[in-house]
């Protein structure tokens, strides 16, 4: 794609744009900001490809950041953890955080009511 190296968040930022861009419905493709009509299929395909390829690049940088740092994210509660191998994780009070989580959750969900 570019031969500048993007972090694996800017990555997934256009992954996601570009996934926006894309429509659901066959042949309905996305639309400009001049509401044209529908996009060929071949333009649908052509935001369709660039998806995938920066789903590849997003895969291949968060790789490379992992071999840099030795970090991982945990994928239950999302906190990097430094680990030698990709078959278990050290000890990161994973259980407390997700229970942590759903309790701020709940308290949010009732302050709003």
């Amino acid at each position: 794609m570019t031969n500048t190296p993007i972090t694996p968040a800017v990555a997934l930022t256009r992954l996601a744009q570009y996934g926006e861009r894309t429509s659901t419905t066959p042949g309905s493709g996305p639309r400009t900001r001049r509401s044209s009509p529908a996009c060929t299929p071949d333009d649908e395909r052509m935001w369709l490809e660039k998806a995938a390829a920066l789903r590849a690049e997003a895969d291949q940088q968060e790789e490379r950041e992992r071999e840099r740092t030795g970090l991982i994210p945990c994928s239950d509660c999302g906190t990097m953890v430094r680990t030698r191998t990709l078959e278990s994780l050290p000890e990161h009070r994973c259980i407390q955080r997700q229970r942590a989580r759903r309790e701020r959750e709940t308290a949010d969900r009732t302050t709003e009511k």
